[in-house]
């Protein structure tokens, strides 16, 4: 650690000690240190400061950070709402925002934590607005992060590297599809009120680092930052302790219960994964369910929870009815708009699925699921086109794709067909959706969905697909695209494709060409799929007879 540059003093008579400071002291005088700029104290002893970039909120007039490290409210203009019905506060919230003649330009300041703690990945101008980046750590757990030792634990390099991780990549990776290079996703600097109610929580600190220590390990294959098994123990500790306690449930506890699923879920121990997630549920259920919590934490307890149901290939524990967006969004002019144009026939997205003659085999329920995701990647298309500026979405487009891709994943969970076929369509659908909307998904997921869909097709024969030929073809390729490389699943889905008409193909372009046409008539994203329908037509050329044959 670098040495201290600076010591200061606070005592009166009352002090237990004239040479330290207990932390009630260190406390008092980090609310009144000065650092790089001038900050001053209000009447009522909240601290006010010029605008810092992490606590100024994308809507405006919310703010993001307590003194309870409750996650940040998503509620907009207004004074802070609990998010629990008829409990008491863990802890004493900061007040609301302090009005001010620059418009809401001064913010609540957590008193435990130094207001310049983080700061912004990119620097301008006093006269430019501020950037919409990331927030972030120092450079380094080396610098002074921590003078008054308020902290529950001691920041070293590696706890450090996980908080890092959380705020630069595994936040924004969950809103992935709004975030894009600029990072403005709608809840990014919620993941500094996360971080704040670690720093001052154990059982807040190792649930969120044993989930980053997991994330690293098993979904990006990084070698890990500190001890996952030791987060873990530590993590089940804290709980324990905060369950003996009997202390109020609040949404960071939740919050909490969740990462440890996740845990235990990117690692594989599946079952452990279940209880936690159902506990999670039971806390949820008990504060009135998902309409008493905020935002963010409501769409990572859906998206753990489909995840979790699709690789098990079981229901989900919610239900789409408990969450899915209201008919008085912004984006539903425009999702009406896009249904009238697919269902003139002017666009070809599963155009394949939709046809009078695939009722058979395509069901009321399953055929307007396909419409909604037809509408969904219309609308993700043109946000990610430059073309057509005047088809540009309204305020809110991309998480609404977002909440609506949540929603279509449930409802899909959620089916019985009896039809091995429909099953069998079903779950390509779900597989395409994993593998082009989402980031665990895509390296995780869909290897282990891939297997219950040739389970699914082997309980029928080629004379079951009379008339649904390419249908069947589609559910081929999606499950070699999904599954492991080299797994007999892999190996199983390419035979059954050589054995159609795309297995006489002598060249792996043409396969490609092939292979791109069939999917423009299903669902196709050329960002995502693109060059792993190349690897899927190399692989099926390299297993043709003609192949074979030239070797001989």
């Amino acid at each position: 650690m670098k040495k201290s540059k600076f010591m200061f003093i606070n005592k009166n008579p009352e002090s237990d000690s004239l040479s330290h400071s207990n932390k009630k002291e260190r406390i008092q005088i980090h609310s009144h240190v000065q650092k790089d700029r001038r900050y001053h104290k209000s009447q009522n002893g909240i601290i006010i400061t010029a605008q810092l970039p992490h606590l100024q909120p994308g809507r405006a007039g919310s703010s993001s950070a307590t003194s309870s490290g409750h996650l940040a409210s998503e509620k907009g203009v207004g004074p802070r709402h609990s998010t629990r019905k008829g409990s008491k506060l863990l802890l004493s919230q900061v007040g609301c925002n302090v009005n001010s003649g620059n418009s809401g330009q001064t913010q609540p300041q957590d008193a435990n934590i130094d207001p310049l703690l983080w700061v912004m990945s990119q620097h301008n101008d006093s006269n430019q607005s501020s950037p919409d980046g990331i927030p972030v750590f120092p450079a380094s757990a080396e610098e002074n992060f921590d003078p008054f030792d308020v902290t529950c634990v001691r920041v070293d390099q590696s706890i450090h590297n996980l908080l890092q991780y959380f705020l630069r990549v595994h936040h924004p990776a969950t809103w992935h599809l709004e975030a894009g290079k600029e990072q403005n996703y709608a809840f990014r600097y919620d993941a500094l009120s996360v971080i704040q109610g670690c720093l001052h929580d154990q059982y807040n600190m190792y649930s969120l680092l044993a989930s980053m220590s997991s994330y690293m390990t098993f979904i990006d294959a990084i070698p890990p930052s500190g001890h996952g098994n030791f987060y873990i123990h530590k993590a089940l500790q804290s709980s324990q302790r905060y369950v003996e306690s009997r202390q109020p449930l609040t949404s960071r506890t939740i919050f909490n219960t969740f990462h440890l699923g996740c845990a235990e879920w990117y690692r594989y121990n599946v079952d452990a994964a279940v209880v936690h997630m159902k506990g999670a549920k039971a806390m949820v259920d008990s504060l009135g369910g998902l309409g008493s919590l905020q935002g963010p934490l409501v769409e990572l307890l859906l998206n753990g929870d489909a995840y979790i149901a699709a690789e098990m290939n079981r229901k989900p524990l919610w239900s789409h009815a408990d969450f899915e967006p209201g008919e008085d969004h912004p984006m539903i002019g425009y999702a009406l708009q896009e249904l009238q144009r697919v269902l003139s026939g002017k666009v070809r997205t599963a155009v394949g699925l939709l046809t009078s003659t695939q009722q058979e085999i395509v069901p009321s329920s399953l055929r307007s699921i396909i419409l909604d995701l037809t509408v969904v990647l219309s609308a993700l298309k043109i946000s990610q086109s430059s073309a057509r500026k005047a088809d540009k979405l309204p305020k809110g487009g991309l998480h609404w794709i977002y909440l609506r891709n949540l929603a279509i994943k449930h409802r899909l969970l959620e089916m019985d067909l009896e039809d091995p076929r429909s099953e069998a369509i079903r779950i390509a659908v779900l597989l395409w959706i994993y593998m082009c909307f989402t980031y665990a998904g895509r390296r995780r997921s869909i290897k282990i969905i891939a297997p219950f869909l040739r389970q699914t097709l082997l309980r029928t024969s080629k004379n079951d697909w009379t008339g649904h030929e390419e249908i069947h073809l589609w559910t081929l390729c999606i499950g070699g695209l999904s599954a492991t490389l080299g797994s007999d699943e892999h190996t199983w889905f390419l035979t059954e494709i050589k054995d159609s008409p795309i297995g006489t193909l002598g060249d792996s372009e043409v396969i490609f060409d092939v292979l791109v046409s069939l999917s423009h008539k299903f669902f196709y994203l050329e960002s995502a799929q693109k060059s792993i329908l190349k690897a899927l037509a190399q692989g099926i050329f390299a297993t043709t007879p003609g192949k074979a044959a030239s070797k001989a």
